[in-house]
């Protein structure tokens, strides 16, 4: 990994890391002050608005970046390629608004002004030009942006957030600060774009590969977000959803991290890819499967061991139900986390939309059949089933697909010492929360010797087991991005 790259990769983390701290500062107080049934229907009209985003934007979340990417070092065809992206993203989300405000209107009268405050999240689509700056790799910007808006937010919940009743006052601190986050970025585009006059076919020529990526982000979003939907739908309780969602906050610091490495190199890659540098790209996705593989074993099994510890001192015993929950939930960090890399490192990059677009279908009709098998028998932990079979399908789809770049059986080989190291971590972990000691000493105990297992344990591995790493030398090479 180069010195830019690494750069770019710290700045990211420190981005996904200001969206996933977020909720650890402020979820407590949330929890405690709103209650599982009001944070149930946040969660659930939140869930709702992030599909009239999605819509509002398509696919440009990985289009335009890619697109960017592809000619940001001509500005005068990188602002074509912006002006005529960012003109559809206009047409594309005015419509997505006055769908929304109709089923305001119609369909959400009973908590009316929850989402009118939700109106606000969906009118920041208008705004969110983060592709552009993620195209031209500017992460540094987008990691102070948030961190502003991250700051915002905890400031306003605490000074505003004083009871249940005040629902619609954290759905609106929440929205307003969303669209701040996406208003910060307008005034940088001066000096990276400039006008140019655009014609018809400057917009049109953008739609129909923008769908191509829509298309399987739709398919996504069906087992991101339609669990809670519809796991608030059958059990018709708020509580639950409540649980379920929180116990995916949890889930999500760790997936923040490792979703970091994948929006750095998407656009690197793509720029590869754009300069037929192809070999040299296919190694970089090879190296992220493994860092990749490596984190997510240490965070999964880390996570599971402590939650029965961490989740009734953290949000309160109301939310004790969310334990088994996170800890099935850690288990699908593993293959989300091969997924991401294979789908943002090579499919997308090098545009193979069609084996991007198959595995998300496939995934997603895996998600709906289990959730509507599950969800009635097990509940939340039926969306779990759901989630994880999902993720699964999608992981061996793709590698079965990549298999002649990356071949399968080399890949359990490199996962399954890490795999074994997490279940040890795992053991000493959970064992260990039994101890009768104050609960905060006790998860650092948890802690520090989960984490001393586990990389003691790859470290046996790596040095006496593995003949890929014989020497040091050998060692740092393999560790090296």
């Amino acid at each position: 990994m180069s010195t830019e790259e690494k750069k770019n990769y710290i700045y990211n983390v420190i981005y996904r890391l200001s969206i996933c701290i977020l909720p650890l500062i402020v979820t407590p107080y949330v929890a405690r002050v709103l209650g599982a049934e009001q944070v149930g229907l946040y969660s659930f009209s939140s869930t709702v608005a992030c599909y009239f985003i999605m819509l509002g934007k398509l696919g440009l979340d990985n289009y335009g970046n890619r697109s960017i990417a592809a000619c940001r070092e001509n500005v005068e065809k990188r602002s074509r390629v912006f002006w005529g992206i960012y003109s559809m993203q206009v047409i594309t989300s005015l419509l997505s608004i006055l769908v929304f405000l109709l089923l305001i209107r119609i369909v959400f009268q009973e908590d009316r002004r929850v989402y009118w405050m939700q109106l606000i999240y969906v009118v920041s689509v208008l705004f969110d030009v983060s592709w552009f700056f993620y195209g031209m790799e500017k992460f540094r910007l987008t990691m102070i942006r948030s961190l502003i808006s991250r700051a915002l937010i905890i400031l306003l919940v605490f000074t505003f957030v004083h009871s249940d009743q005040d629902l619609w006052v954290y759905t609106c601190v929440m929205s307003v600060s969303f669209l701040f986050e996406q208003v910060q970025l307008l005034p940088f585009l001066r000096k990276q774009v400039k006008r140019v006059p655009l014609k018809k076919k400057d917009i049109v020529r953008h739609i129909a590969p923008n769908m191509k990526l829509f298309l399987p982000l739709l398919a996504l979003s069906i087992y991101n977000w339609m669990d809670k939907i519809m796991l608030g739908v059958i059990t018709k309780s708020t509580a639950v959803v409540a649980f379920y969602v929180y116990a995916e906050n949890i889930i999500n610091l760790p997936k923040g991290i490792l979703s970091a490495l994948d929006t750095v190199m998407l656009p690197r890659i793509s720029n590869l890819a754009a300069k037929h540098r192809i070999e040299e790209g296919i190694q970089k996705m090879r190296n992220s499967i493994r860092f990749n593989s490596f984190i997510s074993c240490a965070l999964c099994f880390g996570i599971a061991g402590i939650a029965p510890n961490f989740i009734p001192w953290f949000f309160g015993p109301e939310y004790t139900p969310a334990v088994l929950l996170t800890m099935e939930l850690a288990m699908v960090m593993i293959p989300m986390s091969i997924v991401n890399v294979v789908q943002t490192q090579y499919l997308i990059p090098f545009q193979k939309e069609v084996v991007y677009i198959k595995a998300v279908f496939l995934g997603a009709l895996t998600n709906v059949i289990f959730n509507l098998a599950f969800i009635p028998l097990y509940g939340a932990s039926g969306a779990v089933i759901g989630t994880f079979g999902a993720e699964l399908v999608v992981c061996i789809f793709q590698l079965y697909h990549i298999r002649e770049i990356y071949d399968f059986c080399k890949f359990i080989k490199m996962l399954l010492p890490f795999f074994i190291c997490g279940i040890l971590e795992f053991a000493v972990t959970y064992f260990l929360g039994c101890l009768p000691l104050n609960i905060l000493l006790l998860l650092v105990i948890q802690i520090l010797a989960g984490g001393a297992v586990y990389l003691t344990g790859c470290a046996v591995y790596v040095i006496g087991i593995s003949r890929e790493y014989r020497n040091i030398k050998e060692i740092l090479k393999n560790l090296k991005l």
